[in-house]
């Protein structure tokens, strides 16, 4: 495990300002904790911090943190957790943690894919769901990376945190059963087949065109139901109508005659 030294400066204010014109010098506020003191806060320069980040080790690598604030006494550190601006991704706070190098810990290992999977050339695509596991081991004897070989991974092979190959000294955290990568067959493909078996049974069910005209024929006769009753009922309404007026006719010739002798009288005694 590669191990490097840093400087680093007691951090007398905690304010906004105070951190704003450590940022604004290239310094890099952050906290000592761990082993049971109480938490420290520090800053350090931010390139020196970068060039630490960017060896073989990544956030494995062990620090002796100088911080010189007269006594220059060193403890050795590890990067516990790093927070970034959210727009450039620059630095913007470190938590260091204190660590007995004679006392096993828990560190995050990235995982390492080596060759391409056999999958790939039979149209398969290949996924990664893990790029690091937690391992437990000596602060000396954290793995760099753990390599893994997926050229014998074919379509609906998978790699799991039980099939990662660690040192000796290192025993896995991570649960043995999740998956690292895997080759699937593409989606684009999975969703025609799918298209294909659900429109077949829809288009079984759609009449035919030849179909249509019967369909239609064999509904006429039920709307034109109701106009033949309309016609069966009409000659009974006529039947009616004409009685009605044959009785209003009677009426109307026996109501003159009866006009017709009450008038003779009235002449004949006039005369």
């Amino acid at each position: 495990m590669e191990r490097v030294t840093l400087e680093a400066k007691t951090r007398e204010g905690l304010g906004k300002n105070q951190v704003r014109r450590l940022r604004h010098d290239g310094q890099i506020p952050g906290i000592v904790y761990g082993r049971g003191r109480e938490p420290r806060p520090v800053a350090v320069d931010a390139k020196a911090l970068g060039a630490v980040l960017h060896t073989q080790a990544g956030r494995n690598v062990l620090i002796d943190l100088a911080i010189g604030n007269g006594d220059r006494r060193a403890e050795t550190v590890i990067v516990k957790e790093l927070q970034r601006d959210i727009f450039r991704r620059d630095i913007t706070h470190v938590d260091f943690y204190a660590i007995d190098l004679t006392r096993p810990l828990e560190a995050s290992v990235p995982i390492t894919f080596v060759g391409q999977a056999a999958g790939i050339a039979d149209g398969g695509v290949f996924e990664v769901h893990l790029r690091e596991v937690v391992v437990k081991c000596l602060p000396t004897q954290i793995p760099e990376h753990i390599e893994v070989n997926i050229n014998a991974l074919g379509v609906g092979d998978a790699i799991h945190v039980r099939d990662l190959v660690l040192p000796a000294e290192a025993t896995v955290v991570t649960a043995p059963e999740e998956v690292v990568a895997t080759v699937v067959v593409p989606k684009v493909v999975e969703e025609a087949t799918t298209t294909t078996t659900v429109a077949a049974p829809a288009e079984a069910g759609v009449p035919s065109a030849a179909g249509a005209p019967e369909a239609a024929a064999e509904a006429k006769p039920a709307e034109a139901k109701p106009a033949a009753a309309k016609s069966a009922a009409s000659p009974e309404k006529a039947k009616t109508e004409a009685s009605g007026a044959k009785a209003k006719s009677d009426a109307g010739q026996k109501a003159k005659p009866d006009a017709g002798t009450k008038a003779k009288p009235e002449t004949g005694s006039k005369e």
